[in-house]
């Protein structure tokens, strides 16, 4: 998915409770700034990391719902990942999901729509 011009890919995380993030991987320590940049232009937060070789610029659940709130596209790519965890995912994936759809009725309408 696309946020602020940068493929993001969303990613469930299990530490403190569980979490949803958009993700964007760079091996590019000059693009990763930049990146961050792009986001920050769009009022969002995002944070810089190591990840062995690559650097990743990620936006919290929290950064991620302003974009989902005004875009109907990003909030369709959420819907559809959540809905697959639900369906495929690991016994913790699904506990996550289920954790991030209570948080955030927003993705939970989004899904009730598509079906």
């Amino acid at each position: 998915m696309a946020v602020a011009c940068v493929v993001m890919y969303l990613h469930l995380v299990s530490g403190g409770g569980g979490s949803l993030l958009a993700e964007h991987y760079t091996r590019d320590l000059g693009k990763a700034p930049a990146v961050a940049d792009k986001l920050k232009a769009a009022e969002l937060r995002p944070n810089i990391v190591r990840s062995g070789p690559n650097y990743v610029v990620y936006i919290t659940t929290a950064e991620l719902l302003k974009p989902a709130e005004r875009d109907g596209e990003i909030r369709r790519a959420i819907a559809l990942y959540l809905t697959e965890k639900v369906k495929n995912g690991t016994p913790r994936q699904r506990e996550i999901t289920e954790k991030t759809l209570k948080r955030h009725p927003l993705f939970h309408r989004s899904i009730c729509v598509r079906d």
